[in-house]
């Protein structure tokens, strides 16, 4: 707990609040700016050197990779350094990655850039401030997860539009720099404030007084049943487990999807559709609107419901809004597509992180996730470089966006398949253990 002054009196905040607020504002700027908003240097990169649309693709499968490949390392540094210095070693990186950008003359250059941004972004991204969320929070995990999440739709309404103005006004390279200075000045500071556990401050997991008084929701208590009450899986164990791999599956099918769109959304509205760079600007910001009530339900029903099947639900929803963004021809389209995607896309996202903790516990959560970036790492590249290459070999995106829709739909099946794990066989025996000694 730390004080505040509101209304003129004192009053105590649990300090688990403050690391989500300082997820929402690097999600913000991180989403805005190496996310959402890195398609919007596509265009002007394919005009200025002639690259294909599947050779700039590239660099942002590139990113993914190296974020895959980079995964389970960040997950166990997480766990043994903590998350404010993996933090602000990504903010720092992630801060020059766009720098870099900024002063490409080749596409190896280019390449290089995206690396560069690629090891940033994971070191600052979701993986170390979940860790620190998951520590924080018990029967408010999703919900904590969510709304450090909303600044990803944040960024569709704030950063990206800033990023586009600045683009038009100033040009790409001016655009991509004053983006990494700041990233530097705003997240190295805020991710100083990112504290690991809340018990060597004297507090308990959602700010209770006791630790007893931190048991689950509903679904925490069914899985008690099925794990016993407060296991923590080690990464070998999580392995051995069905779930492990369903959900990094679905988890998967989701990235591959979200990859996709987010690298070539910019140039299917403009080439495709016909619409202005002005109503493409206009589809992100419905997009983080979305995302950001979508992010807020998810959170409030995800502790409350079986987020298995609330994740399935959201898949076949993104499935729906795919297939309506692929046939779009006219504004209100993009906008429909845009509200429905933003919506489930929110929902299900912090679902991901919040079900590994309720699964698995918290010693390992960190090199548990970053192990699940694996499956979702192939995906992930796979996307963007499908997308491409069915645009340029089609003359458009229609036909693959609509088979991303099935994928979708095909990703809604592993989250049904989904069971909470029994427990590990060690905790039986150190249960039997207990009972002889006694």
């Amino acid at each position: 707990m730390f004080q505040v002054s509101l209304l003129g009196r004192r009053r105590s905040v649990f300090y688990g609040w403050v690391i989500v607020g300082v997820g929402v504002v690097i999600q913000m700027l991180s989403s805005g700016v190496g996310g959402q908003g890195l398609g919007a240097f596509l265009l002007p990169l394919e005009k200025e050197f002639g690259w294909s649309k599947t050779a700039l693709a590239g660099g942002r499968s590139l990113m993914q990779l190296e974020s895959g490949l980079l995964g389970p390392l960040e997950g166990f540094l997480v766990d043994w350094l903590g998350p404010k210095v993996i933090m602000v070693v990504g903010a720092v990186l992630f801060g020059l990655g766009m720098v870099l950008l900024g002063t490409v003359n080749s596409l190896w250059s280019y390449y290089v850039a995206n690396t560069v941004l690629a090891i940033g972004g994971s070191l600052s991204g979701s993986i170390a401030l979940f860790v620190a969320l998951n520590n924080w929070f018990r029967r408010k995990r999703t919900l904590a997860m969510a709304l450090s999440q909303t600044g990803n739709g944040i960024a569709g309404i704030l950063v990206v539009p800033l990023l586009l103005f600045t683009l038009a006004t100033f040009g790409w390279r001016t655009a991509a720099v004053a983006s990494g200075i700041s990233i530097w000045v705003v997240c190295i500071p805020l991710a100083l404030l990112v504290r690991r556990d809340p018990e060597p401050y004297g507090a308990f997991p959602d700010g209770v007084s006791a630790p007893a008084d931190s048991a689950g929701s509903r679904q925490g208590d069914g899985l008690r049943e099925a794990a016993g009450p407060g296991v923590d899986f080690t990464l070998k164990e999580a392995l051995r487990t069905r779930s492990f791999w369903f959900i990094g599956l679905g988890h998967g099918m989701a990235v591959m999807i979200i990859s996709a769109v987010t690298v070539h959304q910019f140039a299917h509205v403009e080439q495709d559709v016909g619409l202005s760079s002005s109503a493409a600007a206009l589809m992100v910001g419905v997009i983080g609107v979305a995302t950001v009530l979508g992010r807020i339900l998810g959170g409030i029903l995800g502790d409350r419901n079986d987020m298995r099947y609330l994740s399935a639900g959201a898949m076949v929803g993104t499935s729906i809004a795919l297939v309506i963004f692929a046939l779009a021809t006219a504004l209100w389209h993009v906008l429909v597509f845009s509200v429905l995607y933003g919506l489930f896309w929110g929902m299900r996202g912090p679902m991901m992180s919040s079900i590994r903790g309720l699964y698995f516990g918290r010693t390992s959560f960190g090199t548990i996730t970053g192990a699940a970036a694996i499956l979702t790492t192939a995906s992930s590249m796979l996307g963007p470089i499908f997308a491409g290459y069915m645009a340029d070999t089609q003359g458009n995106y229609v036909q693959g966006f609509l088979i991303l829709a099935v994928v979708s739909g095909l990703g809604s099946v592993f989250f049904l398949l989904t069971r909470p794990p029994s427990a590990p066989e060690r905790t039986s025996r150190e249960v039997l253990a207990r009972k002889g000694d006694g």
